[in-house]
C-alpha cells in the first residue's frame, strides 16, 4: 500500500513540475497591464443612383492577441460579425441594408484594450513562414542578402539592421503603391511599409523569424485615423514577438502606443481593399 502512495506522490511532483516547466516557457499568463480604449469611425455612401436592398463591408479591428496587446471589448453603433484568422487577424463584418441612391451611414466603432510594457510570452506558430521570401519581402534577392551578411558580421543583428535602415532609408512620405524592400535597400527611400518591408527581409535573411504589422501609434485613449496609419516590423525571441519601428527608431521599446490591426500575411487579404477596409464596389467608404 505504501508502494502504491509513493508511486502516486511521484506522478502527482512529476505532473506538477512539468506543469509548470509548460506554464514558465509558453507564457500562458502574461501581463497586460495598460488600459487604453480607442474609437474609430467610417462614413459609409450609397454611391449609385440606385436602390441598394442589401451590402457589406468589412474591416480589420485590432488582433485579438499578441505580446504587447490583448483586444477585451469591441462594440459598434451597427449590428456585425467577427471573422478571426489563425494569424489572430480580427475581420468586423457590417451589414447594411435598405440604402437609397446617394444615402450615407455614419459606422462608429469602440475597441477595449489591454497592452504590455514589455513583450510577453505567448503560444506561437512554426517559425518557418516568417523565415522565407513573399511578395515585397524579397529574401531571395542578391542584394538583400548580401548587406544582411554584411550587418550581421558586425555583432547584434537586429540593431545593425535597423539603424542601417535608420540612417539610410530616406522617408518621402506617404506612397500608395507599396514597393518593397528590394526597392527600398536599391533606392534607399520609401515610406513606413518599406521601411518595415526592408527590415522583416534583412531579418529574415538572417534567419530571424520576422513579420510586417499594420495598425497605428497612439499615446492616449482615443481616435485613430486613416492618416496616423502605420506600418512596423516584428521580431521573434524567446518566445514572444518584439516592435521594431527603424523609421521611428524604435527597436524593442515603445510598447503600450503601438496598436497591430493587421498581422501581415498572404492568407488574409482582403479583396477590393484600401488598407484595411474592403466593400462592395457600390459603396464609399471613408474613415473619419
Amino acid at each position: 500500500m505504501l508502494g502504491k502512495w509513493s508511486l502516486g506522490l511521484c506522478l502527482l511532483a512529476l505532473i506538477a513540475v512539468a506543469s509548470f516547466i509548460w506554464v514558465s516557457s509558453v507564457g500562458v499568463k502574461p501581463s497586460y497591464e495598460v488600459s487604453k480604449n480607442i474609437r474609430y469611425g467610417f462614413l459609409v455612401e450609397n454611391s449609385t443612383a440606385e436602390y441598394i436592398e442589401e451590402a457589406s463591408f468589412r474591416v480589420f479591428a485590432p488582433v485579438k492577441k499578441n505580446s504587447y496587446q490583448q483586444t477585451v471589448d469591441i462594440t459598434a453603433s451597427l449590428p456585425f460579425d467577427i471573422e478571426l484568422d489563425r494569424f489572430g487577424n480580427q475581420t468586423l463584418v457590417f451589414k447594411l441594408s435598405k440604402l437609397a441612391p446617394r444615402a450615407s451611414q455614419i459606422v462608429k466603432v469602440t475597441v477595449s484594450l489591454q497592452l504590455a510594457s514589455e513583450p510577453q510570452r505567448v503560444l506561437l506558430d512554426a517559425e518557418a513562414p516568417y523565415l522565407v521570401a513573399e511578395e515585397n519581402i524579397e529574401v531571395d534577392s542578391p542584394e538583400i542578402n548580401k548587406l544582411a551578411e554584411k550587418l550581421s558580421s558586425q555583432g547584434v543583428k537586429i540593431q545593425n539592421i535597423a539603424t542601417w535602415i535608420n540612417q539610410n532609408i530616406s522617408d518621402v512620405g506617404y506612397v500608395a503603391e507599396d514597393r518593397g524592400a528590394h526597392y527600398a535597400i536599391t533606392t534607399k527611400q520609401g515610406d513606413c511599409t518599406e521601411f518595415s518591408s526592408a527590415f522583416v527581409a534583412l531579418a529574415r535573411a538572417s534567419s530571424i523569424p520576422s513579420r510586417m504589422i499594420g495598425g497605428f501609434i497612439l499615446e492616449q485613449s482615443g481616435r485613430v485615423q486613416a492618416e496616423n496609419y502605420h506600418n512596423w516590423g516584428e521580431f521573434r525571441l524567446d518566445d514572444a514577438w518584439h516592435l521594431a519601428d527603424p523609421q521611428n527608431n524604435k527597436i524593442d521599446s515603445g510598447y503600450g502606443s503601438y496598436i497591430a490591426f493587421y498581422n501581415f500575411n498572404k492568407h488574409s487579404r482582403m479583396s477590393n481593399s484600401h488598407r484595411f477596409l474592403s466593400y462592395d464596389p457600390r459603396l464609399s467608404v471613408q474613415m473619419l
